[in-house]
């Protein structure tokens, strides 16, 4: 049971929220703003991450409650009535997980938000509203086609903008832009996972963006998306807004030749494969930034 309630989380896209988490840090750090209060400093880092993991964990979450998956109706499972739904003992504690997840977060940004301002509250709550309303009805924002772009948003500029806030109790453009750079593989990762159950969501019905517009123009937006990031950093190398080294990430576009592979022949590791060029690229990027500081 605890294993599926792990599984629910979907460890292998957590990456992302940490990465943007990072992300604002890191630009906190080269303005700063960070280590200035070596223990303290440490203590919010911690909080900053756990607050992102646990929103990005409370929204996958959300969307496996919401999912009308019909294995577990055919099998019988869905036996119990929760919230207007019929669904599975497992599927309810998930639910009640992700809802304690949010919780934590929200109690998380109090805290921080005491210490850093009013404005940081703010955001983090509309984080966790966005977290819900990915999947979460009446909103479910996933159905209109909106999942990708809004999960940007909110995975993206917001959380890296959210956790630069934190120490820097200020406004700036950088973590914004910044998560523009590798930020584009966010909805990649969600495309791959749309790719990879294409076949299953179409013949149960759930209308994702890729059974809605056809897999092979969700197979070109997948693409589009990675290319774009590689080239959103090349366009901030050539404009002076990152170091010239920056374009060392361009080091991992040989690794798309996996990916084509994955299509291919094995979607099942499509969505971690992505992941793991988002992790390989960002880490470079995260080197560079703190070196040249």
């Amino acid at each position: 049971m605890i294993n599926k309630v792990f599984k629910s989380t979907r460890p292998a896209t957590l990456v992302v929220s940490i990465l943007s988490t990072f992300l604002g840090i890191i630009i906190a750090y080269r303005q700063g703003y960070v280590f200035t209060y070596h223990m303290w400093d440490l203590w919010r880092i911690f909080l900053v991450i756990a607050a992102a993991v646990l929103l990005q964990a409370g929204m996958n979450m959300m969307n496996n409650y919401f999912e009308d998956d019909i294995q577990e109706e055919s099998d019988g499972l869905r036996n119990l009535n929760f919230l207007g739904r019929t669904r599975s003992h497992l599927e309810i504690l998930i639910f009640k997980v992700g809802i304690t997840f949010f919780a934590i977060t929200a109690l998380i940004s109090i805290y921080l938000a005491f210490y850093t301002g009013f404005q940081l509250l703010i955001i983090e709550l509309i984080g966790i509203f966005a977290a819900y309303a990915y999947a979460g009805e009446p909103i479910n924002y996933k159905k209109y086609r909106l999942g990708s772009v809004v999960s940007f948003i909110m995975m993206g500029p917001l959380m890296a903008y959210a956790s630069f806030f934190v120490f820097s109790k200020s406004f700036s453009l950088q973590p914004i832009v910044y998560s523009f750079t590798l930020g584009l593989f966010i909805p990649a990762i969600l495309l791959a996972n749309e790719l990879r159950d294409y076949f299953d969501d179409k013949d149960r019905g759930v209308l994702t963006l890729t059974v809605r517009i056809g897999y092979e123009k969700g197979k070109i937006i997948y693409y589009s998306l990675i290319a774009f990031a590689y080239i959103n950093t090349t366009i901030l190398v050539i404009l002076k807004y990152l170091p010239e080294i920056s374009i060392i990430v361009l080091s991992t576009i040989p690794l798309i030749n996996e990916i084509v592979r994955c299509i291919k022949s094995d979607k099942r590791k499509l969505v971690p494969i992505t992941a793991m060029i988002y992790l390989f690229s960002s880490i470079e990027l995260f080197l560079v930034l703190i070196l040249t500081k």
